[in-house]
């Protein structure tokens, strides 16, 4: 299988063409930046936009996406994604090896398995 520089999960591709849907904005691309502020913090934007000379376009799980060339760099083999956070509300987030607050999930805790922690 051929990893792709960036991954856009099923759930969120639906939720992107509901938002679309909802605000009109079916016919637009959505863009995807990044920007890291002065204490290295990663900082996420996305929203739909007219495309720039200088975009890298994609077409990912059927959604066409645009990410400048300034924020490709940090978001090469980022997943975005559309969950659930502690049973609340789902939200977007992006599953970012490149981020200074990534943490790597524990791929031993899979929902396939059983553990006893007495």
């Amino acid at each position: 299988m051929v990893k792709q520089i960036f991954e856009i999960s099923d759930d969120a591709a639906k939720q992107i063409n509901v938002a679309a849907e909802e605000s009109e904005s079916s016919k637009w691309p959505l863009r995807i930046s990044l920007n890291v502020d002065s204490s290295g913090k990663f900082n996420y934007l996305m929203g739909f936009d007219q495309s720039k000379e200088e975009d890298l376009q994609l077409k990912i799980n059927g959604i066409n996406i645009l990410i400048d060339p300034e924020s490709m760099a940090n978001l090469k083999n980022t997943k975005l994604d559309y969950v659930a956070i502690d049973g609340s509300d789902k939200q977007f987030i992006f599953i970012n090896p490149n981020d200074p607050e990534y943490k790597k999930p524990d791929e031993s805790l899979d929902s396939n398995t059983t553990h006893d922690f007495n």
